[in-house]
């Protein structure tokens, strides 16, 4: 029996691309504005931002930083950052936040889940301040009770470390708790592979009709059949 559901974040309650897209063309636009540079400077700097933070930090929560992206930008072409990484940080995840939307079918399916008594957790990659905020948000802070961030973690998903500290927190076994996540990888094998009954999002498809079947199996018991399956 099913007691708890935990949820990856990105691209599982609400579309991350489109978001990141647009944040992060609208620091393009204040940078190249600010420093006089085509957008081709620009870009080739940020790559080489981003891609050193990766190379430098490895797989830990910190790499996804997306104020150390916008320093190293800014050292990549010769700039102080002091003046300007900061704001450039600011501006995407304010773009990003202002314009943040739930999944159709989420309301929905919380609802449901309340109705019946589930416990509700998030357990993300990313850093626990800016996951916070994504989740204030979204509307959805009195309806999730626990959250697991790769920083608390101290390791990714799909590493045993993130479940295993889901379940320390829920005081619940692997086998009553449903994990939902678009990554087959980091989502689905690494929540079967701690013994829980993994679901794969897909955020290209309808949500609500995914929502719904979801709940559909956890209220009929259906997940009790397999530890990995999808809608």
């Amino acid at each position: 029996m099913i007691r708890a559901v935990i949820f990856d974040l990105d691209d599982t309650l609400y579309g991350y691309g489109e978001l990141d897209r647009e944040a992060r063309g609208r620091v393009r636009e204040y940078t190249c504005g600010k420093l006089g540079i085509a957008e081709r400077v620009y870009d080739e700097a940020y790559a080489y931002g981003r891609g050193e933070t990766k190379r430098q930090l490895g797989d830990v929560a910190a790499s996804h930083n997306r104020l150390l992206y916008c320093q190293k930008t800014l050292e990549y072409l010769g700039v102080n950052p002091m003046p300007l990484a900061l704001r450039m940080y600011e501006i995407y995840w304010g773009t990003f936040l202002e314009k943040m939307q739930l999944f159709d079918g989420v309301w929905e399916f919380m609802d449901c889940m309340h109705a019946h008594g589930i416990t509700m957790m998030i357990c993300t990659d990313l850093t626990a301040h800016i996951q916070h905020r994504k989740i204030e948000a979204l509307g959805i802070a009195d309806d999730i009770k626990y959250l697991v961030t790769s920083e608390e973690a101290g390791r990714e998903k799909p590493a045993p470390e993130m479940f295993a500290l889901c379940l320390k927190k829920l005081n619940m076994k692997a086998e009553e708790v449903c994990y939902i996540g678009d990554s087959p990888v980091k989502d689905v094998e690494g929540a079967a592979a701690a013994g829980m009954y993994a679901v794969q999002f897909y955020p290209q498809r309808s949500s609500a009709g995914q929502y719904e079947a979801i709940a559909d199996r956890i209220m009929r018991g259906k997940a009790a059949n397999s530890n990995k399956y999808s809608t």
